[in-house]
């Protein structure tokens, strides 16, 4: 089959009962069969996240010739990357080898938890169990001794604890009694080195895409230098054995054929029941892959080296808008994402997105850059590419990896907002 852009579309991949995802992800990760996961750092390539940010049958959290679950340390580069993959589990809970959907103990350590996961944070339930403490023994004393037993108890009984790199050395993890039995990495193509080394004295197994975003390094001469590459990265290039997954779980075929072409050399499957229209796709102007020529004009404020284009937030209120009032269920599931390169631009949308819709906006709407909102998923994403350079080409295409993580974060529709001169010469 043919889309608009001329490409053909990749047949879908065999449709995978869990059984069969289970075999698809031995086969790519033949370290999960009968090994210690302590012995070995494998890097797992995740083609766009597809499967490691995602919870359905993680072998490594559910292991079958166990007699108990797993303790698993997963951490990420941030925080932001950290509350995706706890909110996710919050969400559909976690399937075990018999296809049995289950809740595990759960707890996300460390600062900045976002409010969406507050309940599994650890000082939450530090405090729900100190609230159960009879207080009138000490006389309503508590000294840091309890704290800290405490503390230790939330770790050891928890099945998978959620941690950033950087908090994974903390020393409250040497009064664990019970060890980690594996440590997995998620966004491991995004974090920089040191960062990596961490977590490794637990043992880890990295996932990530090479594909997408790198780490954010603000130094010009410690990039130079090479800080920026991942271990992930250094791993690969070395010669480590790099499996890839290659069927996608997330994205409508007409979205998935060009990143698949583009980024992942044309190997991409799609697993079934992704072409299912949606009641949006019966309108021309709202999917799966829908680009709308603004012709704006943009703009550099005064030194901040961001660019903003009015243009653009004015018709994106509008397209918004419109969306909602046709199928308010994308309003109320909060399914919508704005998202473009440019900060300036993201703080314009939101402010006007508030000035137009009132405070609620920030609950029903998700406007974020390109970098902010890598790992994560909406059903529809509306992406503002903003400007066009000297050449009249647009800005952002220059990198491929935040090309990628922009077309990619849309489970069945892309809204690109653009200006066509630009996009002909890109």
């Amino acid at each position: 089959m043919q889309t608009k852009g001329g490409f053909d579309v990749k047949k879908h991949g065999p449709e995978l009962d869990i059984e069969g995802k289970h075999a698809h992800w031995m086969k790519a990760s033949p370290w999960l069969i009968g090994v210690n996961p302590r012995d070995l750092i494998m890097p797992v390539d995740g083609d766009d996240g597809f499967y490691p940010t995602g919870n359905e049958l993680k072998p490594e959290v559910v292991s079958s010739n166990r007699k108990y679950r797993a303790h698993v340390l997963v951490c990420a580069p941030s925080n932001s990357a950290l509350d995706e993959i706890v909110l996710r589990v919050l969400q559909t809970g976690i399937r075990d080898e018999n296809n049995n959907t289950y809740n595990p103990k759960i707890v996300r350590i460390g600062l900045k938890a976002h409010h969406s996961v507050k309940a599994v944070s650890m000082d939450y339930l530090i405090q729900q169990k100190l609230s159960g403490v009879d207080r009138s023994s000490d006389g309503g004393r508590r000294g840091a001794g309890e704290y800290d037993r405490i503390r230790s108890s939330i770790l050891d009984e928890a099945a998978i604890v959620f941690s950033t790199l950087s908090f994974s050395g903390s020393s409250i993890f040497s009064r664990m009694a019970r060890a980690f039995d594996v440590v997995i990495i998620d966004e491991a193509a995004q974090a920089v080195e040191p960062a990596t080394l961490i977590p490794l004295i637990h043992g880890c197994k990295q996932v990530g895409d090479p594909v997408q975003l790198p780490a954010t390094v603000i130094s010009s001469t410690a990039q130079k230098l090479g800080y920026g590459t991942s271990l992930f990265k250094r791993f690969q290039a070395a010669g480590f054995p790099v499996q890839m997954l290659k069927i996608q779980y997330r994205m409508h075929p007409e979205i998935s054929i060009f990143p698949s072409k583009e980024f992942y050399e044309g190997v991409l499957e799609d697993g079934e029941g992704l072409s299912k229209k949606r009641p949006w796709h019966s309108y021309s102007c709202f999917g799966p892959f829908c680009f709308f020529d603004v012709d704006g004009t943009e703009s550099q404020p005064s030194g901040s080296g961001s660019w903003v284009n009015e243009d653009e937030v004015e018709f994106i209120t509008l397209l918004y808008h419109q969306m909602a009032m046709r199928y308010p269920e994308l309003k109320s599931s909060s399914q919508v994402a704005v998202i473009s390169p440019y900060r300036h631009q993201v703080k314009l949308l939101k402010d006007h997105f508030r000035s137009t819709f009132g405070d609620q906006s920030k609950e029903v709407i998700d406007v974020n850059t390109v970098d902010g909102f890598q790992g994560r998923e909406k059903e529809v994403v509306i992406f503002s590419c903003v400007r066009c350079n000297k050449e009249q080409k647009i800005g952002f295409v220059s990198d491929f990896r935040r090309m990628n993580v922009a077309i990619t974060r849309a489970r069945s529709a892309v809204l690109l907002i653009y200006t066509q001169a630009a996009a002909a010469n890109s």
